[in-house]
């Protein structure tokens, strides 16, 4: 139990974050733009210059001389290939980033072919051209940060390279010059001259695959001092943006609470006054002003509770986890409840950064909405709650959605007004609350609905409430 424990442990730790699209993007421009095009137009100049322009291939082996000028059909293929990709790298910050992920993908594929065939031409086991595979690892991690893409591509750089070394070896064995007997003197070097050759390549292929993993490890160090130095920046800027929102909050409730006191009293004098004189036609006046004073208190007040509300603690919240206690409030176990509820939550979603109280009124309140608006059909209700991640910048979509008689089309806009409420024993404060606590976030809020066909609530929190994993 405890060597699984350990080894889930260890998983948990090498799962490095989801990289955010623009620092993608600006690792593509620095790999594939600032580093790879002038890298790749020297190399393809300098093979150029080998292939046509000196003998140095003639004579490397008998493989380089036989396959030769299949190697130049080849690379004249691949140069064609790579001046598109070249013209593609210098504005590839103008292209959708998924397009610039896959042709980047495809082009590493065709760096790896072209790679692995030199080694078949250059010595197989002995071929210098080995040390490309090390760059080529390197440039996965940087331009691939996608675990599995890296891993994956790293992979076949490994496998080409193993490939290559082996059909070097099963071509060398073909070669029609060769002896087909040995004396034993030379059937003995033979045989020290092969496990010397997989000696060094047992050795070659253990450093590429370290270094595979190590560049992997890197990317989830730096990944995760990423992730910590946004993490420390987003509290500390979140929680201020709160105190200071309460502190304004409390500053206007203050200043508001004394004029309405003064009028308040003022009306009461007035009302008693004309109660003395008989003065019956002012005192339902009167009343109206004082009734909307106590109102307008009320509404002081409960910023001022806002006000200390927004001291609190922000924390780093799991959404499902938040759902479920949310759910057991809503719908207790031993409640009658004939109302079912069906989640259908994304598996790792980012964390959300927020005050604990907030997030749980959001969704309470949703909850509560939905479980009476299919209670009013007296019938069993069902109600449908989905957590999403949509789009590049990482937005978390909460969804519920519930079966019951939905809302007119013209109060569709007004139901998260404070006060304003279709239920009969409604405050109209539940809905205005979710929309206050979700733009608090920066998120958004919105409602569909049709009549006789159940509504929809739709909240939105964007990436500057969010905290990847």
């Amino acid at each position: 139990m405890a060597l699984s424990q350990n080894f889930k442990r260890f998983f948990r730790l090498m799962v490095t974050s989801a990289v955010d699209a623009e620092d993608r993007r600006d690792r593509l421009r620095f790999m594939e733009q600032n580093l790879g095009v002038p890298t790749k137009i020297a190399v393809l100049g300098m093979l150029a210059y080998l292939l046509f322009f000196s003998d140095w291939f003639r004579g490397l082996s008998v493989i380089g001389t036989v396959a030769l000028p299949t190697v130049k059909m080849f690379f004249i293929a691949y140069l064609i290939i790579n001046a598109g990709a070249i013209a593609f790298c210098l504005f590839i910050v103008r292209w959708p980033l998924a397009l610039a992920q896959s042709i980047t993908l495809m082009v590493a594929v065709v760096d790896t072919l072209f790679v692995s065939a030199l080694v078949v031409v250059t010595g197989g086991i002995e071929s210098v051209v080995y040390w490309v595979f090390i760059g080529l690892i390197i440039r996965n991690a940087i331009s691939n940060p996608v675990p599995v893409a890296q891993i994956s591509m790293n992979l076949l750089a490994i496998g080409g390279y193993l490939g290559a070394v082996y059909i070097h070896r099963g071509l060398v064995a073909l070669d029609p010059d060769s002896p087909e007997f040995l004396d034993p003197a030379e059937l003995m070097a033979e045989q020290i001259l092969s496990r010397q050759a997989d000696e060094l390549l047992f050795v070659r292929m253990s450093f590429l695959l370290l270094m595979s993993a190590c560049c992997y490890g890197v990317q989830v160090l730096f990944d995760r001092d990423r992730l910590a130095e946004f993490e420390a920046r987003e509290f500390v800027m979140r929680q201020e943006q709160l105190r200071s929102a309460g502190r304004l909050a409390a500053e206007i409730a203050h200043q508001l609470k004394n004029p309405l006191a003064i009028i308040n009293n003022a009306a009461w004098s007035l009302q008693r006054q004309a109660s003395k004189d008989g003065n019956t036609s002012l005192g339902p006046q009167v009343q109206i002003i004082r009734d909307e004073v106590d109102r307008s208190d009320h509404i002081l007040t409960e910023l001022l509770g806002y006000a200390r509300l927004s001291e609190g603690r922000v924390e780093k919240l799991d959404l499902a986890t938040e759902l479920d206690e949310a759910v057991k409030q809503v719908f207790p176990p031993e409640s009658d409840f004939k109302v079912k509820v069906e989640r259908e939550v994304a598996k790792n979603l980012p964390s959300l950064l927020m005050q604990r109280v907030h997030l749980r009124e959001v969704l309470v309140n949703l909850l509560v909405n939905a479980r009476d608006a299919t209670r009013a059909n007296f019938q069993n209700g069902h109600v449908w709650v989905r957590a999403k991640l949509d789009g590049d910048d990482r937005s978390v979509v909460f969804t519920v959605l519930d079966d019951g008689p939905g809302i007119p089309a013209d109060q569709v806009e007004r139901v998260f007004e404070p006060y304003f409420t279709t239920k009969t024993k409604g405050t109209g404060l539940g809905l205005a609350i979710v929309k206050h606590n979700t733009e608090l976030y920066g998120g958004t809020v919105r409602a569909e609905s049709e009549l006789g066909k159940g509504a929809r609530f739709i909240v939105k929190f964007s990436s500057r409430a969010l905290l990847t994993q």
